[in-house]
């Protein structure tokens, strides 16, 4: 069978790319894992200039392309000058959310001895291209929404201005929260609720319920048992033993899904628990059920040895969450804008 253009992952994104290359810079796709050390090279270089407040692994990059259902081979492009990786681009879609529609994401990185020579133009156009095809090749229904998305740490002033200039707009922002494991408070479950240590048996009914109260959040795409699974078999998302989780009989009602990065704890000289995925499915709201799955799973980060706890949320969370997290003592520490490019309704 004759592989078109449309079918086949990369191919006329390469080709873009390679239409925009500047001097002395060539693209190809991800060959093997000694690219994900090279991509985490970049980063480091990047970061430093940069200023972004988090760490990335060759494991971890891999953990989370690989954890979204994809392949790094239709999914990545590098550009090389020489044998060096100068920059990449790692595409993604995140499929369809009731509010923002279909969700086409990319991010990258360019070491910044290269930047100012055209690097940048050319992967955003190879990203544009490949999330395009994809588009294509995953129709929407008719009158779809969708855009291209970026999350940016608001310290990256140059990838502000970089998205801008290519007709980007902000639309919503997603700040980073922080606590001390100082006088934490004891809150009692809700009469009627229970907890237990978590098991692999557990792994899809909490999966289940975290989807179900997260469709009440922005961006929140539909998710079939499959992809929630994928998107915990990761080796942050996938800590069971370290998450929280509240029971009502049989059915999961709350919880919060923690983890422990100690690659990025060591790189930042720091002992920190972050307290991710807070959910109470909707008939269990406004009982108390988050507030004590909090206080259990700050407890829980301060007995592993932590000192500090953070999470994540967007700033027009429809729950009230970053109120919710501001009584529990976290205050804001790093702030993300997340970017959209907007394209045409599907047809």
């Amino acid at each position: 069978m004759t592989v078109t253009t449309e079918e086949t992952p990369l191919l006329a994104a390469l080709a873009d790319a390679r239409s925009l290359a500047p001097p002395g810079v060539t693209f190809r796709g991800w060959r093997n894992r000694t690219d994900f050390d090279r991509m985490v090279d970049v980063f480091h270089a990047a970061r430093a200039v940069d200023r972004a407040g988090w760490e990335l692994t060759p494991e971890l990059l891999e953990a989370d392309i690989r954890g979204l259902g994809h392949r790094p081979e239709d999914t990545v492009v590098l550009a090389e000058a020489g044998d060096r990786v100068v920059g990449f681009v790692r595409v993604f879609d995140f499929g369809r959310a009731p509010d923002e529609g279909r969700q086409l994401m990319h991010s990258g990185h360019v070491d910044p001895a290269w930047r100012g020579r055209g690097i940048g133009t050319a992967l955003l156009a190879a990203a544009h291209r490949e999330l395009l095809r994809i588009r294509t090749v995953h129709p929407d229904p008719a009158g779809t929404t969708a855009g291209f998305h970026c999350w940016v740490f608001d310290r990256n002033v140059s990838t502000h201005r970089f998205v801008e200039s290519k007709s980007y707009r902000k639309l919503r922002y997603v700040i980073e929260m922080a606590r001390s494991l100082d006088s934490l408070p004891e809150i009692e479950l809700p009469a009627g609720l229970v907890t237990r240590p978590v098991t692999e048996a557990d792994r899809l009914p909490v999966v289940r319920a975290l989807d179900a109260a997260m469709h009440d959040h922005r961006g929140w795409p539909a998710m079939d048992d499959r992809m929630l699974l994928e998107f915990v078999n990761h080796p942050m998302r996938g800590q069971l033993e370290v998450w929280q989780v509240a029971w009502a009989g049989d059915r999961v009602v709350g919880g919060v899904l923690g983890f422990i990065d100690e690659s990025e704890n060591e790189a930042r000289s720091r002992l920190r628990g972050w307290t991710e995925s807070i959910f109470t499915v909707r008939d269990w709201r406004n009982r108390g059920v988050a507030s004590a799955m909090l206080a259990r799973s700050l407890r829980y980060m301060r007995d592993r040895g932590m000192t500090e706890a953070a999470l994540t949320v967007d700033t027009d969370s429809p729950t009230g969450a970053v109120a919710l997290y501001e009584r529990h003592g976290f205050r804001e520490t790093e702030r993300l804008t997340v970017f959209r490019q907007d394209l045409e309704p599907a047809p």
